[in-house]
């Protein structure tokens, strides 16, 4: 079972800056099927997590905290380096707050959007994954 962790980006550094590219199953380790971004945040995302799906998170402008939990304590995250993506596997509750001014987190993953894979309570989370670890 994969654990939130960070991934190193490539980047490629010369004097008109710095390219990252990201190639899906080389830098991140699953085919991206879907791409997001989150901008102009006036509170907290996410406070959900996703039955099924691996999905990256990116400090693309700005900076930001993540809080995860795979039914444990918290552990939180400083996105700040565009150069690291956290990769978050399936069962992570996922909280993402204290947003910059100007802060712009993107998103890849490996499923389509699909409603019915979220859990959006905390309580029905932790019951959950205290039945999936049996």
């Amino acid at each position: 079972m994969m654990t939130p962790r960070w991934i190193e980006l490539p980047r490629a550094s010369d004097a008109r800056g710095i390219l990252t590219s990201i190639e899906s199953g080389r830098d991140i380790p699953f085919d991206a099927k879907r791409i997001f971004f989150i901008s102009d945040v006036c509170g907290d995302r996410g406070n959900h997590a996703n039955r099924d799906t691996n999905q990256v998170l990116i400090a693309v402008a700005g900076s930001f905290t993540v809080d995860v939990s795979t039914g444990g304590p918290m552990t939180s995250f400083e996105m700040n380096d565009r150069g690291r993506a956290l990769l978050l596997p399936p069962m992570t509750w996922v909280r993402l707050y204290d947003f910059s001014d100007g802060a712009v987190c993107l998103g890849l993953a490996d499923t389509r959007y699909d409603e019915s894979e979220y859990i959006r309570d905390w309580e029905a989370f932790l019951r959950e994954t205290a039945s999936n670890v049996r």
